[in-house]
């Protein structure tokens, strides 16, 4: 994993916003975490004709949790909110994530948008 620099946690963990709700085509050129915890979250860098978005997708534990991996190389449809973090990048907090290539629908939001992971437990020993 690569880590990206803290500008501050809440910057890409702030609200989902359906009214800048975007669906982009791409393909995973880099994995990374926001920070060295389980509880950060997993950020996938997507490049989308020549130019990159960071999709952040949910706390490294949850995706251990269940099972979920996602791999270099991989042709992804993205659908999220939009935003520019204080970084100067394009991050999309990912509502949903489709695989390609294996058709595989990752859902990281429920219907009113909230986290899915809330209210799960993070494991011990992870």
């Amino acid at each position: 994993f690569i880590v990206y620099p803290v500008y501050a946690e809440y910057d890409i963990t702030e609200g989902y916003d359906e009214n800048t709700e975007v669906s982009l085509k791409g393909v995973v050129v880099e994995i990374g975490t926001y920070n060295t915890r389980m509880r950060g979250p997993v950020i996938l860098k997507i490049e989308n004709n020549k130019k990159i978005y960071y999709v952040v997708t949910s706390p490294k534990w949850y995706l251990l949790q269940e099972g979920i991996d996602f791999l270099s190389n991989s042709r992804v449809e993205v659908i999220g909110s939009k935003y520019f973090g204080r970084d100067g990048n394009l991050y999309i907090i990912g509502r949903e994530i489709r695989d390609l290539e294996t058709g595989r629908l990752i859902i990281l939001r429920d219907l009113q948008y909230r986290p899915i992971w809330k209210g799960h437990r993070m494991l011990r020993g992870r």
